[in-house]
């Protein structure tokens, strides 16, 4: 099975408050299952993950739309899981299936606030998405994680990089650092909207993705394309190319886990 780890719906009028939604233009109309359904197809995806902005009414109209839709296998839903009604928040959406995890933008906060919400995700054997920037303090990050082995935690976006410039220093030591977590996987997506709009060069990512492969090996990334913000930069099957190539000395193994297989096992698809 081939699974896209992080796509994004929407209706235009309920996502004006997303400032890329918001600042281009070509987002300005729904972003439905609809409109990407025969890019799947012809790119040989077979399902997909939809991701929550940081809205809690998108969680229930994401579990809603994958009661409709098959090709989406899981949400990633959102909620403020510093609220102190975060836990009977997610007991109360727990009655989504879909629903396999949720995301949390980790910007060096006490992390011992979230210990209530740690219990719940184990409870219901939820992923924990991590949303990160390299300028952070990772140490406090790094040691939380490593406090809670038995939980599955997926870093987002490769760790928000400038694909820009070369690999800087700080990031670089940051996914090394945080690979050497077993219990941490990563999502090879974002670069595309982080680049250069329309103006790269496939070589641009590969010292990105020589980094991540080295530090976390084809067992603990997954192949996502954050569409359709990809396609400020490019089209689907350039990134779904692009990856292909780039994988092409892995065995057919560790590509079938890279392309799929390690989402379906950790999201529990």
């Amino acid at each position: 099975m081939t699974v896209d780890a992080e796509v994004h719906f929407w209706k235009y009028g309920k996502n004006a408050g997303s400032p890329i939604i918001r600042n281009n233009k070509m987002f300005h109309e729904d972003y439905l299952p609809e409109k990407i359904s025969l890019n799947l197809q012809r790119n040989e995806v077979d399902a997909c993950i939809a991701a929550a902005g940081p809205n809690e009414v998108e969680t229930r109209f994401l579990s809603e739309l994958a009661l409709t839709h098959p090709l989406i296998r899981g949400v990633i839903g959102w909620i403020d899981l510093l609220d102190k009604k975060a836990s009977e928040k997610i007991t109360g959406l727990s009655s989504y299936t879909a629903i396999k995890g949720y995301k949390l933008d980790a910007g060096g906060e006490n992390y011992s606030l979230l210990h209530p919400v740690m219990q719940q995700l184990a409870q219901h054997n939820y992923v924990l998405d991590l949303n990160i920037f390299p300028n952070i303090n990772s140490a406090p990050l790094n040691e939380w994680i490593s406090s809670f082995p038995d939980q599955s935690f997926v870093l987002e976006q490769c760790g928000n990089p400038d694909p820009k410039q070369a690999p800087s220093t700080e990031w670089t030591a940051q996914i090394r650092q945080l690979a050497k977590n077993k219990n941490l996987c990563c999502k090879v997506s974002g670069l595309f909207t982080l680049a250069k709009w329309q103006n790269w060069r496939p070589a641009d990512f590969y010292p990105f993705l020589d980094i991540l492969f080295e530090s976390f090996g084809p067992g603990r990334l997954l192949y996502a394309s954050d569409w359709p913000f990809i396609l400020l930069s490019g089209s689907y099957v350039q990134w779904k190319s692009l990856l292909g190539k780039f994988t092409e000395y892995l065995k057919a193994e560790e590509k079938e886990n890279f392309f799929g297989e390690n989402a379906r096992r950790i999201y529990h698809l």
